[in-house]
């Protein structure tokens, strides 16, 4: 787990990069991949719009940091200092969208084991 003076470079790394904002737009990505089942013929809709708006609207980002702090813990604090100037000094995002971001094994995993949690949830 990182340490506090780490901690306060990931949130700011977070702040500076729009991380918020990228990780909301992958997990619209994979909600929306998660719509249909291709594998009928026609496909089937699995999840409406109007539910994926709900999962994004009740994600939690605050208690998904826990993750970010975890994942980035092993990135040296000169690293992080280098990444924040680094996205102030292109203006914070990596692509137009802001689709294209920083994300590890980890990060990836819970991201989706959590849309998934939340698509279970919304089903039932």
């Amino acid at each position: 787990m990182s340490n506090s003076s780490q901690q306060k470079l990931i949130d700011e790394f977070i702040e500076v990069s729009h991380y918020k904002e990228a990780l909301i737009n992958y997990a619209k990505d994979y909600l929306e991949l998660k719509m249909f089942d291709y594998s009928v013929s026609p496909p089937k809709e699995l999840l409406s719009r109007e539910q994926v708006k709900s999962i994004i609207k009740h994600f939690n980002f605050d208690e998904f940091k826990t993750s970010l702090y975890s994942s980035f813990s092993f990135i040296s604090e000169k690293k992080l200092k280098d990444l924040i100037q680094f996205h102030k000094g292109i203006g914070g995002t990596l692509s137009k969208d802001n689709s294209a971001f920083l994300i590890t094994p980890t990060i990836d995993l819970n991201i989706k084991n959590q849309m998934d949690y939340a698509i279970e949830n919304i089903q039932k």
